[in-house]
């Protein structure tokens, strides 16, 4: 446990996250200050290459901030303190060097969706529900969700979630690129524990350059194709790089280094 309302976990080199809020696993202050926390040590944490985050039970990931907490009386000052943290803690999660893999169950809303965005991969049961619907009472998502939502699924659709606040099915949202896969509620855990088996059979370095590359690039195409450079020049030295071309050429499987 590390503080009140999240759980944290760690198995050799894979963190688990869990919102522990139920039922709808909402993100208080006091959550998000943890999490910030949490993200940190996962950071800082040269063991960890995979971190796992879920919302506690099945009725929700989560739906987002609490109403009661708004900083109605708080004037622009406070209003924009909060929405300067959420944004530094959705930019931490996603500039984070470990892969990230959002686990979506139930009810994904408002800042439970602005909170899966930054993860590099993102995974539902066939249950789930997502929306963004900040809209409907006087908000919208501010906490980095306009922009996140729009590199992913387009303009045009992101649009349509932001301005109509409709929730969609989790089909859709895969149709639409919001997930990566949709999947049976009782297959959900043993999908993502193939997905993390994968992930740590594959080279370290490789999927570091992979991720710094591609985020980089979605904002700055021109700055990301000259990161792809140097991250290639630091890759192609690696003995994982050497091992991968010779287990090829050799007809066997390649054995990365765990570091």
């Amino acid at each position: 446990m590390f503080g009140l309302g999240v759980k944290y976990e760690q198995n050799q080199s894979v963190a688990t996250i869990v919102i522990d809020n139920p039922p709808l696993n909402i993100l208080d202050e006091a959550i998000r200050v943890e999490l910030m926390g949490l993200f940190e040590k996962v950071r800082d944490n040269g063991e960890v290459r995979v971190l796992i985050l879920k919302g506690k039970g099945s009725k929700a990931f989560s739906v987002g901030s609490n109403l009661r907490e708004f900083p109605l009386d708080r004037g622009v000052a406070g209003g924009r303190a909060k929405v300067v943290f959420e944004q530094k803690l959705h930019d931490l999660l996603e500039s984070l060097p470990q892969v990230t893999i959002a686990v979506l169950r139930g009810y994904v809303l408002g800042g439970g969706c602005e909170l899966m965005m930054p993860c590099d991969l993102r995974i539902a049961s066939e249950g789930a529900v997502f929306g963004f619907p900040e809209v409907k009472v006087g908000g919208f998502p501010c906490s980095g969700g306009t922009q996140r939502l729009l590199r992913l699924i387009g303009v045009s659709k992101a649009k349509e979630l932001l301005l109509l606040g409709n929730q969609i099915t989790a089909k859709e949202a895969e149709r639409l690129g919001l997930v990566n896969k949709v999947v049976p509620e009782e297959c959900l855990d043993q999908e993502v524990s193939l997905w993390v088996e994968q992930l740590l059979n594959l080279p370290w370095q490789s999927l570091k350059a992979i991720k710094r590359c591609v985020n980089e690039g979605a904002l700055n195409p021109t700055r990301g194709q000259a990161l792809e450079v140097e991250e290639y020049e630091k890759v192609f030295i690696t003995r994982d790089m050497r091992e991968g071309i010779n287990a090829f050429l050799e007809k066997r499987p390649p054995k990365y280094l765990h570091y």
